[in-house]
């Protein structure tokens, strides 16, 4: 998995350009199986109801001062927000999956003129707020022009059960196919198989598939990847992964070639007294020694509230045997809860240097979820317990008829009912893995209604 902080630690040191989440994504079956598995991690709290992210800024240091490189906005319809995870401090602004519900993102850079936009994203959305369509566009010179483009097509519980790419053809004037992804859910809501096609010059090839396998407590505990040799399915790699408190904590990941499995990845995650995600430590196979090598162990200070508000990035010293540290990420929060800055700083002979590194500013809206302030206490739902472990109890005030769904923080629906004729209703997540989850409302003649629910 790669996370947002190291990689604006990493990322930053190495470009000096904005560290989207996208460019930085490990884009492999594997990748799904963890993704899917690491969502268990115990989160905490992100965003508070009815405010949303507004802005970016990104400041990097020039050997003198902190400078501005670059910048990002987002622009809404009302009721529609935004959620960070806090695992990962991250900005998913990417994608048809993307948790802030922007209708466009614009994102600017410095080249040595000043900020000027080179990259935009627009969101189209279906009569649920769920987003149907993404657009790129990106400026290669001569302004932005259409770069790529997802759509969906999902299920009732809003699950995508296809995702086509396409990328526009210049020379041709026409959107081409690049890939599309194919996905099945179970009864509830697991992603059990996804297969991928890939086009060249317009004709389809089959690319890779996965098969997912989930524990009693629906924990993804097994994923086994196959790739296509233009004639048949190869098994290419595989995913295992453990939990306790159905909170993952290990992950290996290996590869197949023409002697069998080989390890390839492996990583442990540990959680604080309270139970909220505070270590990281992932390792790398090494073939020629036959063991693993340390790649960076990251450690975290919660607050009360379970929010990261100390982060630190250390390397193996073999020569020591020690770990040292040579980052740290400070990160800062509103009365809401709302990450407002990171402030990342660079480790020296064991010493802090005094100016950060790089500082991740976010500005945040609150916005009113039906866009009249009047309208806004009648409009909202009152959830209880939170967190919760076993049932959520729902008002819905003037809402009488909702369709009530619970999504997790990678995308997948887990619980999804409706409730007719009632001021009020239960619903149950026995069973579901530790963690964020996002419970919306939707119904007739309302806007739909989203808050942030923790499972215990």
């Amino acid at each position: 998995m790669r996370q947002i902080l190291p990689l604006l630690f990493m990322g930053f040191a190495a470009t000096g350009t904005q560290a989207q989440t996208n460019l930085f994504s490990k884009n492999t079956p594997s990748s799904t199986a963890k993704a899917i598995a690491q969502s268990t991690r115990a989160g905490a709290k992100t965003t508070a109801a009815y405010w949303r992210l507004a802005a970016t800024s990104d400041y990097s240091f020039n050997g003198s001062s902190l400078e501005l490189t670059d910048s990002a906005f987002y622009k809404y319809s009302n009721g529609r927000g935004s959620v960070l995870n806090t695992d990962d401090i991250d900005v998913d602004d990417y994608g048809l999956s993307s948790t802030i519900l922007y209708d466009t993102a614009v994102m600017l850079t410095d080249n040595g003129g000043g900020l000027e936009p080179y990259r935009r994203f627009i969101s189209n959305y279906d009569g649920s707020n769920r987003r149907m369509e993404f657009l790129e566009q990106y400026d290669n010179g001569g302004g932005l022009k259409d770069n790529s483009k997802h759509l969906a097509v999902r299920d009732a519980n809003g699950n995508i059960t296809k995702e086509t790419t396409l990328y526009w053809n210049g020379m041709g004037n026409k959107w081409d196919t690049s890939d599309i992804t194919y996905r099945v859910f179970d009864s509830q809501n697991k992603l059990l198989t996804d297969s991928t096609v890939n086009y060249g010059m317009g004709v389809p090839n089959p690319g890779q598939k996965s098969v997912y396998t989930y524990d009693g407590s629906g924990n993804m505990v097994y994923s086994l990847s196959y790739s296509w040799n233009g004639s048949s399915w190869d098994s290419s790699a595989q995913v295992f992964n453990t939990y306790s408190n159905n909170k993952i904590v290990t992950s290996l990941e290996q590869y197949y070639d023409t002697a069998g499995w080989v390890n390839d990845y492996a990583d442990s995650t540990g959680y604080d007294n309270n139970g909220y995600y505070n270590y990281h430590l992932p390792k790398y196979w090494d073939v020629d020694s036959a063991k693993w090598i340390y790649d960076q162990l990251e450690t975290r200070t919660n607050n009360s509230k379970g929010l990261p508000t100390n982060v630190f990035f250390s390397q193996w010293n073999d020569t020591t045997s020690m770990w040292e540290i040579q980052g740290e990420g400070e990160v800062s929060y509103d009365s809401n809860d709302n990450p407002t800055s990171i402030e990342v700083y660079v480790y020296f002979g064991g010493f802090k240097l005094p100016t950060p590194f790089l500082i991740r500013n976010m500005y945040w809206e609150y916005y009113f979820n039906v866009g009249v302030q009047d309208a806004q206490k009648k409009e909202q739902v009152v959830i209880y317990p939170n967190p919760a472990s076993t049932n959520i109890n729902i008002v819905l005030g003037e809402r009488k008829d909702a369709n009530i769904m619970l999504t997790g923080m990678n995308g997948q629906t887990v619980r999804n009912m409706q409730a007719t004729g009632v001021q009020k209703t239960t619903l149950n997540v026995s069973g579901l893995p530790a963690g964020n989850y996002i419970l919306s409302v939707e119904s007739e003649g309302h806007a739909p209604a989203r808050q942030l629910v923790t499972i215990q």
